[in-house]
């Protein structure tokens, strides 16, 4: 079903509302919902999310069917970009380090998934990262690199001047070498090179991160040789030789079994997504699109087909879940849904003085089925309080079957909605429309 989504952000000092379309199917939640809206509208960088309908805030892990959200209506996402957000995460990017505006940016982008120039904009700014440090107090330029100003206060017990931490930038010339388990290596091309600029005092560890953010390699395996030699992950580059004009190679361990590692925690904690946001995901949180990943390994850029390739994960009705994490509440079949469906719209008219013209079923998803029912004899205007009473005296009919029919576990009304639970775990939504009028 499709839904209207209107993005807010609290900050009055940047308060402009658009509204959005999204397109949501039974099974999606909450999180799902807001986490596509942020990709999309790029706050994900922004924490302080919410998704508001009807006046309330929606709990992120129920449906959005549960929660009453039907066809057309209008949610509210709203969220804080606020100075002191963006102040924070530069803050525990640079941390003690001084580094260049263009390697702050990189990292920003690596970490929250959106440029930093969208999250200006998101806020209210015009400018870049470069005038937007300049204006806060907290953070200093020493010639081109820029750090906190906290760092540059002397502490209160002076200590010795560490010689060989010397602060300087060097031009290193990068390759990357990805290695498949299984697969025969390729030899590098020296074209394939490229220069990067890294502080001297940066661990081996930390530019290995900044070499995977730039060249969007998302496999966490990886070393780095100068040479013929391997460089020890906790030494700075200065104490590893590493010098102007130094040729760094990072080989990258690539595996299928690191590629599902990672999907797998992007599921977790999750009902089911679509194959299409899963990739979503994966590039929010991890920095490169997964298609580039299954290219790295070997495969088709195509997300679905290896995950129906790989037990760990189970793909029903246009959902992935994992195989063996939460599962959704899905009956057996298609058809025992349709059966079920069937059944419950005879109890309704047995039980209800409703005159229903016909019935317009809609798709079975995950063990729910979805029906409206079309009345007919309603007057022509002002039948919405009509339809509503009768959707009540359907839900209360069926909850007292309970004794006469047990298959029949619970029946209740959502919003407009008739939620019925049917024995084997099928869910069954019923809506009551007005049949349009019939002309001669």
């Amino acid at each position: 079903m499709k839904v209207q989504v209107m993005i807010t952000n609290s900050n009055k000092a940047a308060a402009n509302s658009t509204t959005v379309d999204a397109t949501v199917g039974p099974t999606d939640t909450v999180l799902n919902l807001q986490e596509r809206v942020a990709s999309v509208t790029k706050t994900y960088s922004f924490p302080d999310q919410k998704l508001v309908f009807n006046g309330k805030v929606l709990p992120t892990g129920q449906r959005l069917m549960e929660c009453g959200v039907n066809e057309d209506d209008l949610l509210e996402f709203v969220f804080q970009a606020s100075e002191q957000t963006l102040i924070k995460q530069l803050s525990e990017l640079l941390g003690k380090q001084a580094v260049v505006p263009e390697e702050l940016s990189l990292l920003y982008s690596y970490r929250y998934a959106c440029s930093f120039e969208d999250a200006l904009k998101a806020l209210g700014h015009d400018g870049g990262l470069r005038a937007f440090l300049e204006g806060q107090k907290c953070f200093c330029f020493l010639g081109e690199r820029v750090q906190l100003a906290q760092a540059l206060q002397p502490p209160a017990t002076l200590c010795p001047i560490k010689e060989d931490k010397v602060q300087r930038i060097i031009a290193a010339n990068i390759s990357v070498d990805v290695r498949v388990a299984g697969k025969k290596s390729m030899p590098l091309d020296e074209d394939d090179e490229v220069m990067m600029r890294l502080e001297a005092s940066d661990t081996v560890a930390r530019a290995m991160e900044i070499i995977a953010a730039s060249e969007q390699t998302p496999f966490p395996q990886r070393e780095l040789w100068l040479g013929n030699q391997k460089l020890e992950a906790q030494l700075s580059l200065d104490e590893a030789g590493v010098t102007d004009g130094s040729s760094l190679r990072m080989v990258v361990h690539a595996s299928e079994a690191s590629l599902i590692t990672q999907l797998e925690d992007v599921l977790q904690q999750r009902m089911a997504v679509s194959p299409g946001d899963l990739g979503l995901l994966y590039c929010q949180r991890f920095g490169t699109p997964v298609v580039q990943a299954l290219r790295a390994l070997g495969l088709q850029a195509n997300l679905k087909r290896f995950l129906e390739a790989h037990s760990e994960f189970s793909i029903s009705a246009g959902c992935v879940t994992l195989t063996n994490g939460p599962k959704l509440t899905t009956p057996a079949t298609l058809q025992e849904s349709m059966d079920a469906l069937d059944f419950v719209i005879d109890l309704i008219c047995e039980a209800s003085f409703l005159c229903i013209d016909r019935v317009e079923k809609g798709r079975c998803v995950a063990g729910e089925a979805s029906a409206t029912l079309l009345i007919s004899g309603l007057p022509p205007s002002n039948h919405a309080p009509l339809l509503k009473a009768g959707s009540a005296a359907a839900a209360a009919a069926l909850e007292a079957m309970r004794g006469d029919e047990p298959s029949i576990e619970s029946a209740s009304l959502d919003g407009d909605t008739v939620r019925v639970k049917v024995e084997g775990l099928h869910i069954i939504n019923i809506r009551l429309a007005a049949a349009p009028p019939r002309f001669q």
